[in-house]
């Protein structure tokens, strides 16, 4: 690679600033600094995202660039693009199934889609349900959610049945006010169940790219065969019709309890009798569910091969639970090592300090002067305690950078 590992990099004594990972490929020595539109329509290089949900509706503005700060603190070893903030709708129609967890109405996404910016530095994708608002309703949140707020990258989404009638625009006519708009880029949702059922999501793909989608967010997998077929039948017709495939991002999500498990069938991912079985039997549930999905992905990539098809990876975080918040990095850092050794290019992780004054951080990481030491005669203050544990953290910080900086060789 032509970048050096952390261990080229140190700490500025008497700044403010915090540790970042970021992804960088050898030969072009691509990295993850660019936008988050330019990283997703670049594709010859992977993109690595992590999703979550808005807090509350009605938080106060503290209480929200709290929850954001908590999540970017939790997710700070993660070497993301960027991150996907959801749109949860109620979804009336969707099933006649009750919803496992009540609905709760949270938080504009575009909303905290500025404050993790603010927080983190980073973009977001933000997921926006078309059809729920009313037209003119619709355009004063897009005029909102661009000029107010910054988001450029949006995710469109339709109503969540067919048989519902919906008052919102539709979906081509909001992708024309986004193409009208040069910042701006969006994609769209596929679902590969769709494509065992009905056979045509690879035409729909192509379709929704006529209409100026530059990639596709998938639902949760937790069956690899459906997306498998769906990526080799997409990427022949592309070749067929000679137009580029857009990019399609596989979208994994950890399980520790039943509810959730529930929840994620509730959504209308397709979730195998053996695969559920096996899950909610083990000791260890939310352990069981990362290796089995690791598992996934991996075959997901060998048997699409040559298919043609960029990828991205993303791991939603929407749990309130802490066993399954971290299974959800876990699984991040597993499915975004595959894609990367998958490409076939020696690749590091990079670790580095980034000055907040550039913005990228939400963290008072304080370094104040080191305290004189005292005699060996002395009994240690409390200042002095405080000396030695932060000169834990930083070498502990520069461990990880040292052992997330090797290249990894295929």
């Amino acid at each position: 690679a032509e970048e050096s590992t952390v261990g080229g990099h140190s700490a500025r004594a008497g700044t403010s600033e915090r540790p970042s990972l970021r992804v960088t490929r050898s030969r072009e020595a691509r990295t993850m600094d660019v936008g988050l539109v330019e990283a997703l329509c670049d594709y010859s290089r992977p993109v690595f995202l992590f999703g979550l949900t808005p807090p509350l509706e009605g938080a106060k503005p503290e209480e929200l660039r709290e929850t954001a700060r908590k999540f970017v603190e939790r997710s700070a070893t993660l070497a993301t693009d960027g991150f996907i903030v959801y749109d949860i709708q109620e979804e009336k129609g969707r099933t006649p199934e009750p919803r496992p967890f009540p609905f709760r109405k949270l938080d504009d996404p575009s909303h905290f889609a500025q404050v993790l910016k603010e927080v983190s530095g980073k973009e977001s994708v933000v997921y926006k349900c078309v059809a729920e608002a009313d037209p003119g309703g619709f355009d004063n949140w897009l005029e909102t959610a661009i000029e107010t707020y910054g988001v450029n990258a949006y995710n469109l989404v339709g109503g969540a049945s067919s048989a519902n009638q919906y008052s919102g625009p539709t979906i081509p006519d909001v992708a024309a006010k986004l193409n009208a708009r040069p910042q701006c880029a969006h994609g769209g949702v596929t679902i590969a169940e769709r494509h065992i059922k009905k056979g045509n999501e690879h035409e729909t793909l192509v379709k929704k790219s006529e209409l100026g989608m530059q990639w596709f967010i998938s639902q949760a997998i937790y069956d690899p065969e459906p997306m498998i077929k769906l990526l080799k039948e997409y990427g022949e017709l592309c070749k067929k019709r000679k137009i580029a495939p857009k990019r399609v991002v596989l979208t994994f999500a950890p399980c520790g309890r039943e509810k959730t498990m529930r929840f994620i069938k509730w959504l209308g991912v397709t979730v195998p009798e053996d695969v559920e079985k096996e899950i909610l039997e083990a000791e260890n549930k939310v352990g069981k569910s990362v290796d089995l999905l690791c598992g996934m992905c991996k075959r997901i990539l060998e048997e699409t091969k040559g298919c043609g098809v960029p990828l991205g990876v993303s791991v939603e975080s929407v749990s309130i639970f802490k066993n399954e918040i971290d299974a959800a990095h876990e699984l991040f850092r597993r499915t975004q090592s595959m894609l990367l050794d998958f490409l076939g290019e020696p690749w590091l992780v990079r670790y580095s300090i980034v000055d907040k004054k550039s913005k990228r951080t939400s963290f008072d990481y304080q370094r104040p002067p080191t305290p004189a030491l005292p005699s060996t005669e002395e009994k240690p203050t409390s200042a002095d305690d405080a000396a030695k544990q932060k000169g834990i953290l930083v070498g502990a910080g520069l461990a990880l950078g040292l052992v997330l900086g090797k290249v990894l060789r295929i």
